[in-house]
């Protein structure tokens, strides 16, 4: 390997400095030269990554401010391409978490030229979905500015047109969030309807008062609202089940007090598939989910994994990867009890996480990954799952392309190339482990390629796994696959799947068999099928 280098590093630029004649090449975090990706690219990095937690080279506060600052001057210039963009990431839960959305939107609406933000406030009801939400994005906007005619005809919008249905959820299952309740919007925005059962609602979210309460309703919406105010009075578990199965309320209604084993276990028939994912352990420590059980081992599985389930309750890969490792840990993110882990429910998120990417399918081309497990790799979260850095999250990624094509090999590269052991047949669990024990030393990113050409390893497409923080190689990524497309005689393809939420990536913009996708965007590994393909 070291003396291929050397031979073909002769007269070729280092990573620290800048390619001849290539004026578009910028200096990242780590003091390495690489390409800035395009404003639409990072906007799209930032609905899908955020900025949580830090880098290894920025500070979370210093990235938040960066990539704020970048929203906000972005949004202004690109309003209704950036309401196009949110739509896109919304309609096809496309992101793991909503913040960064739903801050981008309050910009808009904000901050943008008049017709940007009309599109803004008409795209409202589509990214936010839920009261939370909601809620979310009046702390968000509240920060770009105050409460002008716009701003209170969008936020009424959203109160008048929602089914009825739907309202009502809100009104007993979101009543609070950042500060704000549901009370202080409808105060500001001043929502009109004739509808004598929309403006119960409304009254009930202000006051918490049912309008004939005691008296037969017929309403499903007002029947909501009754079952609420009927379970805040009960003593017993057994009790507020009862009334959670014949009012068809969320167990966010019920008393602390009465959240025993047959309220979980109604809340099975009540609650969705996002709440079941959060609450598998709880379920575990209430004696209801536990080895043996089988019977309800069988229902959970069956609803774990059934793909149309997981669409309609717009579970994200990630969220099927949070709840397997807490599950599978055995005990809650802050130590708050222990339960009894049962392995087919483990089996059954890792087949989840699969399942919630779309549209995947092999191509029968030939991959090499290769993964960061660089020290800059090591740092921060993605998503706000602890654990989850970006190195390790790189793994499960990488796992989507290894399990769906047959000729696949994945390796992990820092300052050295080496293979971390990973196989089709591992879990995703021993996928993750072997790359974080892997981790070390500094990043280059041209190892991929030129381990290959070195090897004579045939490749038809190569996809790094990185945050683009490159700098201690003698040659440039492109140089190297370059170099390998000359010697193999193969013009292979490259795929930077970036997973930070920076500006930077090392596919050459200019080059069409490059090309830049993000982490964990639940559309990236169809992406990365069709260009492989080249389909585009």
């Amino acid at each position: 390997m070291k003396n291929y280098l050397k031979a073909i590093s002769k007269n070729l630029t280092p990573q620290t400095s800048r390619l001849p004649g290539r004026t578009d090449q910028v200096q990242n975090n780590a003091g390495g030269f690489v390409f800035q990706i395009s404003s639409e690219q990072r906007f799209l990095r930032f609905l899908i990554l955020g900025t949580e937690g830090s880098t290894f080279y920025a500070t979370e506060q210093t990235q938040t401010k960066l990539e704020t600052g970048f929203v906000t001057e972005f949004v202004q210039k690109n309003g209704a391409r950036a309401v196009q963009i949110l739509l896109d990431v919304a309609r096809d839960n496309r992101a793991p978490k909503s913040d960064p959305s739903l801050l981008a939107l309050a910009a808009v609406a904000k901050l943008g030229d008049l017709e940007a933000r009309k599109l803004a406030w008409a795209a409202l009801p589509s990214i936010a979905r839920t009261g939370t939400h909601l809620l979310h994005f009046l702390e968000f906007m509240q920060n770009f500015g105050g409460w002008g005619r716009l701003t209170r005809d969008g936020v009424a919008r959203v109160y008048t047109d929602m089914k009825l249905e739907k309202l009502a959820l809100w009104a007993v299952k979101y009543k609070g969030r950042d500060g704000w309740t549901q009370a202080d919007a409808l105060r500001l925005a001043h929502p009109k309807t004739d509808d004598p059962t929309r403006n119960t609602i409304f009254k009930f979210m202000v006051d918490g008062a049912l309008e004939n309460y005691g008296s037969e309703i017929a309403s499903p919406a007002l029947r909501l609202l009754e079952g609420h105010l009927k379970v805040a009075s009960v003593t017993s578990d057994a009790d507020a089940a009862a009334i959670m199965l014949e009012y068809s309320i969320p167990m966010e209604s019920i008393p602390t007090h009465a959240r025993g084993a047959k309220v979980y276990e109604a809340a099975l028939e009540t609650n969705g598939l996002t709440w079941l994912l959060r609450n598998l352990g709880n379920l575990g420590k209430h004696g209801l989910l536990v080895p043996g059980a089988w019977e309800m081992t069988e229902k959970v599985v069956a609803r774990v994994t059934d793909v149309d389930a997981l669409v309609k309750g717009r579970i994200h890969p990630i969220d099927a990867l949070k709840a397997m490792l807490v599950y599978g840990s055995g005990r809650g993110v802050r130590g708050n009890g222990e339960w009894k882990v049962v392995p087919q429910i483990k089996d059954a998120l890792e087949t989840a996480f699969y399942m919630a990417f779309r549209n995947v399918r092999p191509t029968n081309k030939r991959f090499l990954l290769g993964i960061d497990v660089s020290g800059s790799m090591t740092a921060g979260t993605i998503a706000g799952v602890p654990g989850l850095t970006p190195n390790v999250a790189a793994a499960a990624m990488a796992m989507v392309t290894f399990r769906s094509e047959k000729n696949a090999l994945a390796y992990g590269f820092a300052q050295d190339f080496r293979d971390l052991g990973i196989s089709p047949k591992d879990t995703l669990e021993n996928a993750m482990r072997k790359t974080q024990i892997a981790s070390f030393g500094s990043t280059d990113c041209g190892l991929p390629m030129l381990w290959a050409a070195k090897n004579n390893i045939k490749t038809d497409v190569f996809v790094v796994y990185t945050d683009s923080e490159t700098y201690a190689g003698k040659v440039q990524p492109v140089v190297a696959l370059e170099q390998y497309r000359q010697k193999m005689g193969i013009a292979a393809r490259l795929v930077v799947v970036g997973m930070t939420a920076t500006k930077f990536s090392i596919a050459d913009p200019k080059d069409a068999g490059m090309m830049d996708v993000v982490g964990f965007d639940s559309s990236s590994p169809s992406v990365i099928s069709s260009f492989a393909k080249g389909e585009f």
